[in-house]
């Protein structure tokens, strides 16, 4: 190794011995999804408060993610101050991601797709209401006791008209 590669080495173990570390790998002690912020424990039992679920704390939101109380953690410095957010988790509560009027989120109650007022969940429903509530206009013909006909309208159509309109604007 020449002079320059140890004196390089040196330097590098003198910031990784003295300087603060780039990541880190903690428990969570507790959670506020609300202010979008984290209490880690790291190894040396020493709490690292206001660690960021977010990557930029502001009024608009792009993207979250909430580990569980207890899980353990990536966290990383944010730029060179004394910033930590978290990256990833070894057990997570919940994800989001939300892009101008439109959500997606999963957690253990399930999935949220949601474009501006309107769900998937929503139209799912309706249209389930609306396979439920299907009616037929049936033109027979034949004797009282043996009846023979064609179908030849589907008398709620407009309900699955207007359903595969919404889906339509909403999923791509």
């Amino acid at each position: 190794m020449s002079t320059f590669e140890q004196i390089r080495e040196g330097f590098k173990n003198i910031a990784k011995d003295h300087g603060p570390a780039v990541s880190n790998i903690a428990k969570v002690k507790s959670v506020d999804e609300s202010t979008a912020m984290c209490v880690l424990e790291d190894e040396d039992g020493q709490e690292i408060l206001d660690v960021r679920l977010r990557p930029v704390l502001s009024d608009k939101k792009s993207f979250i993610l909430v580990p569980k109380v207890g899980s353990y953690v990536l966290a990383v410095r944010v730029e060179d101050d004394d910033d930590w957010m978290i990256i990833a988790a070894d057990e997570v509560t919940k994800v989001g991601y939300y892009i101008g009027n439109t959500i997606i989120e999963i957690d253990a109650a399930g999935f949220l797709f949601q474009k501006e007022s309107e769900t998937l969940k929503k139209i799912m429903v309706d249209f389930l209401a609306a396979i439920k509530a299907m009616s037929f206009q049936v033109n027979t013909t034949g004797s009282a006791t043996a009846q023979t006909g064609t179908t030849n309208v589907l008398i709620n159509e407009g309900q699955f008209t207007a359903i595969e309109t919404r889906i339509n604007q909403f999923l791509k």
